[in-house]
């Protein structure tokens, strides 16, 4: 038991772990979240990856503490719906901010770009461009799930977002993107390489 504990690497024997950690990757996020087996939460409705968040200071506290259910919205009489939850500390999460300088103010627009999910399997392609995006300034949020795009553009349109991006498996194979413009409803197609640049440029001038 003591060594199984102790293998930071057991996770890759786990298809669904695996899976778990090339999503993060993908959202270039890897090098903040560690495989720990020894994290065990007190409520048995977790079905799925259970998790932790602390504050990397020498204080080392708790901030949140969560996983993933499959049966916990139908258990309490609602629809088979999977979900992931956490609860965290809100008086803790402030305060860290505040040491860090980074307490943001309240947004009540917080993204001028949708990238959409349109399907499973282009799900970490989807997240690349999010990230690509992030990284040079853009204000980007990505669709929580792959549904169908109409359901997402509403999203973008009810949310107020400038742009949405679209990547299907044409797209893809093209090395392209579609881009829409929300407020004209012009759509262009972009190559995947001056997605950044052209959101970036367009944004300037709305």
């Amino acid at each position: 038991m003591k060594n199984l504990i102790e293998d930071k690497d057991l996770y890759r024997q786990s298809g669904y772990l695996k899976r778990f950690f090339s999503v993060l990757d993908a959202l270039n996020v890897e090098e903040y979240v560690k495989y720990d087996p020894r994290i065990v939460r007190g409520l048995d409705y977790y079905t799925g990856v259970v998790f932790e968040a602390k504050d990397t200071g020498e204080k080392n506290r708790s901030i949140l503490g969560g996983g993933h259910y499959d049966n916990l919205v139908e258990d309490v009489g609602g629809e088979p719906i999977p979900g992931v939850g956490f609860a965290m500390g809100d008086v803790v999460l402030p305060i860290v901010l505040e040491e860090l300088g980074k307490l943001p103010e309240l947004n009540l627009h917080p993204a001028d770009v949708l990238v959409t999910v349109f399907d499973e399997e282009l799900l970490e392609e989807s997240l690349k461009v999010a990230d690509e995006l992030r990284g040079v300034g853009i204000r980007t949020e990505i669709f929580p799930e792959a549904v169908k795009l109409g359901k997402q553009f509403k999203y973008a349109d009810r949310t107020d977002m400038h742009f949405v991006v679209v990547l299907g498996p044409e797209e893809l194979a093209a090395g392209e993107v579609k881009i829409k413009d929300m407020r004209t409803g012009k759509q262009n197609a972009i190559k995947r390489e001056q997605v950044a640049g052209y959101l970036k440029k367009e944004l300037a001038t709305h």
